[in-house]
């Protein structure tokens, strides 16, 4: 078999639709059995993620890397009678990985669709970035045979709110252990751990104003606990800024832009707790990796989360700060409790692998082409 992917999220995305990407083609090329891989990678944007990351087998994948406009690139095809799949060498299938679809001239087609949170409402993006997306979403559906999902949530979603038949909808885990490559973390010691976590982008969907009220909370009791908030500002972050600058804990409170993985080992081994009380998700790769490191991890009971983090996780109303203090005082203050949740979660999160990802994609591209 020979499928070709759009690969432009690996090169240039450094979140969770770019992390898939590299993840699900190294974990591909890891299989004996994996197809011939064709990725595609026109764009004019420049690389954000190095080769050791991407990990590409020459003999098992060809990357098509051309500085090109990509909004250029329909009508460049439109011209040349040529598609993406013959961009890469031919392709049998084709893999759209994210919303910005490819033309494609004779590949048959599949999508990943990570949510539907767009179409949704409560002021998570701009309205036109939403209707963008929704179009986007529901032209995939159409010229896809198969609709990848990450999470069952999803899967409930595309039923209810587009009428997707259910017989074309695959659920498809993520991995968290990118990584940890090949290494499982020891358990960890509550010791030496100075800090509650939360690594995400910082906009108004990750919900971090409650957060921080939860925060000033165990300040006053802990004030020599800090916070660190690690990710990109996204849609509505300047409401948490607000917040942050008028707040009692701010002097506490350790902020930090984009932390590159290789830069992220010091934050993760100062972490006593990890945070996540997003008010919607389709998967939630930020607490899996948290508590595949043996971190106490306490999230919100919203999206998919509940399904995704099971009992790994301490899951809470997203609304309710005095709640997410009261548990973290607890995990804080008790050594046996605090252990007990490592383990858990560690537990929990070893289950999910790329592998694991990799092989149902695959058999969901052997079933399109059967």
């Amino acid at each position: 078999m020979r499928a070709g992917l759009d690969y432009r999220p690996a090169l240039i995305n450094r979140e969770g639709i770019g992390r898939y990407t590299r993840e699900l083609v190294r974990a591909m090329l890891r299989l004996p059995d994996g197809p011939e891989l064709g990725l595609f990678g026109w764009s004019l944007a420049p690389d954000r993620s190095s080769a050791e990351e991407r990990g590409l087998d020459a003999g098992r994948a060809r990357l098509s890397r051309v500085r090109f406009p990509s909004r250029w690139f329909p009508r460049l095809c439109r011209w040349t009678g040529r598609g993406a799949d013959d961009r890469v060498g031919g392709a049998e299938l084709w893999h759209h990985t994210q919303p910005s679809l490819l033309p494609v001239r004779s590949a048959v087609e599949v999508v990943t669709i990570f949510d539907l949170i767009y179409m949704r409402g409560g002021g998570f993006l701009s309205e036109a970035a939403a209707e963008r997306m929704t179009r986007s979403a529901r032209e995939a559906i159409a010229r896809s045979r198969l609709v990848f999902v990450p999470s069952q949530f999803v899967a409930e979603d595309l039923v209810s709110t587009l009428g997707v038949d259910r017989s074309r909808i695959r659920v498809t885990w993520l991995g968290c252990e990118h990584s940890l490559r090949g290494t499982r973390p020891s358990a960890p010691r509550r010791d030496g751990r100075d800090a509650i976590l939360t690594l995400c982008r910082v906009d108004r969907r990750k919900n971090h104003p409650a957060m921080l009220r939860a925060f000033e909370i165990l300040h006053r009791e802990r004030p020599d606990l800090r916070w660190i908030v690690a990710g990109p500002r996204g849609h509505g972050a300047e409401e948490f800024d607000a917040a942050l600058e008028r707040s009692s804990a701010r002097a506490a409170v350790e902020r930090h832009d984009f932390v590159p993985e290789d830069a992220l080992g010091p934050l993760w081994n100062r972490a006593a707790l990890f945070w996540f009380t997003s008010l919607d998700e389709g998967f939630g790769l930020p607490p899996l990796e948290a508590m595949l490191r043996g971190i106490p991890t306490l999230a919100s009971t919203c999206g998919s989360l509940p399904e995704v983090l099971g009992t790994g996780a301490m899951l809470l109303d997203p609304a309710d700060a005095e709640g997410l203090a009261a548990r973290s005082r607890e995990c804080l203050a008790d050594a046996e409790l605090w252990q007990a949740h490592s383990l858990r979660g560690a537990q929990w999160a070893g289950e999910l692998s790329w592998e694991r990802c990799a092989r149902a994609t695959l058999a969901g591209y052997t079933e399109c082409l059967r």
